[in-house]
């Protein structure tokens, strides 16, 4: 299978079997380089040399991803504050490695990985490797030494290459909304990772990153609407084991104001987070209305297939016709995602699926949850 085929597959995977990991994963931007040996990431790109990546197991990818994302969510690059490199690197991958195996991931071989580490921060654990280190007592802890002694490719699980590109503050800020969501989590008994409970910061719910929210929202509605067995036959051929419906009740509508009060930017940003979406749930059918005071065209997709759709509108906004359209032509919808401005008509009453306003600004709705997607 070509390495962008599995890197999409496991991504896939981490959506469905571990929704926090794979919401992380979906962030990274992916670049093939034959520059690189192994793989590489600095917080928005994941550059992956293709023939490492097609010689890897699903485990072994969903592996790499959520262990390159969880070095920056966990700020480990801002946390190392003079301590020895490589002897850091050591102690955040073992940090990293114990969350991971005691969520249910496979720890490749050659990994960083030690059960007596479980449980510690990454400094705790480098105190107690910098201790025995330069006091000579055991040379596993030379991580220089262990690490040549590596098959080629197990070398590869034990040193993330690095990106020499800095990982600026904007960047740093937006990893910083994944400690936010787990302390969110915690607070709502939610499926928030184990072991992170420590880390988590201490924010008001509105610091949440609103695709955390939409995400959430899109995996409660897949659970229970979804199973594996039978499994979705339409993506067997591209290698992909993605549930299918065990009724015909789910169906995501995504409405898109093309209102005038919408400039070409603000519907370009719709159109990229719809894009995103697309990416992020193949297994989903979307309905995507068009509109502004009624609406224009209404399209149906399947994640993965080629989009192909005209923006008409530049009229007033009201939003009851596209309440109306879906219970006429969708009556079985679980949940409708409206990306808008906030300002236009909307319906007496709230319709009796679930509502998400993804909004360009701060704009009070009467039904539904809004999530400003835009400042």
């Amino acid at each position: 299978m070509h390495s962008k085929q599995l890197l999409l597959k496991a991504k896939s995977q981490l959506m469905l079997r571990h929704p926090y990991f794979g919401m992380l994963a979906s962030r990274l931007k992916d670049e093939s380089s034959e520059t690189i040996s192994a793989y590489a990431s600095n917080g928005k790109r994941f550059l992956y040399n293709p023939d490492f990546i097609s010689r890897r197991t699903l485990d072994e990818i969903m592996f790499i991803l959520t262990n390159c994302v969880m070095h920056h969510v966990l700020s480990h690059q801002q946390r190392q504050l003079g301590r020895r490199g490589s002897l850091w690197q050591l102690s955040t991958d073992y940090a990293i490695n114990s969350i991971l195996h005691k969520n249910g991931l496979a720890i490749p071989q050659g990994a960083n990985y030690n059960k007596e580490f479980e449980d510690m921060f990454a400094e705790e654990i480098y105190e107690l490797l910098k201790n025995e280190y330069f006091a000579g007592i055991d040379e596993a802890f030379d991580e220089q030494k262990s690490s040549d002694e590596k098959p080629q490719d197990e070398k590869a699980f034990s040193n993330m290459e690095n990106i020499e590109d800095d990982l600026d503050p904007k960047t740093e800020s937006e990893w910083d909304y994944a400690s936010a969501v787990s302390k969110e989590l915690t607070l709502r008994k939610s499926v928030m990772p184990s072991g992170l409970e420590r880390l988590a910061k201490k924010v008001i719910a509105s610091d949440i990153d609103w695709k955390f929210e939409l995400y959430n929202a899109i995996n409660r509605h897949m659970r229970n609407n979804y199973a594996f067995m039978p499994p979705n036959k339409k993506h067997l051929y591209r290698g992909f084991c993605l549930p299918s419906l065990t009724s015909d009740t789910l169906s995501l509508c995504v409405a898109v104001d093309t209102s005038g009060s919408i400039n070409d930017a603000l519907l370009g940003a719709f159109m990229e987070e719809f894009k995103t979406i697309m990416q992020n749930f193949p297994a989903v059918k979307i309905e995507l209305i068009i509109a502004d005071a009624k609406v224009h065209a209404h399209y149906t997709f399947q994640g993965g297939e080629r989009m192909d759709f005209a923006l008409k509108g530049g009229g007033g906004t009201d939003y009851r016709p596209v309440f109306d359209y879906i219970d006429a032509n969708l009556p079985m919808s679980t949940m409708l995602l409206y990306f808008t401005d906030g300002d236009g008509w909307f319906p007496k009453y709230p319709p009796s699926y679930e509502v998400l306003w993804a909004l360009s600004r701060k704009a009070k709705v009467p039904f539904g949850r809004p999530l400003i997607i835009l400042s």
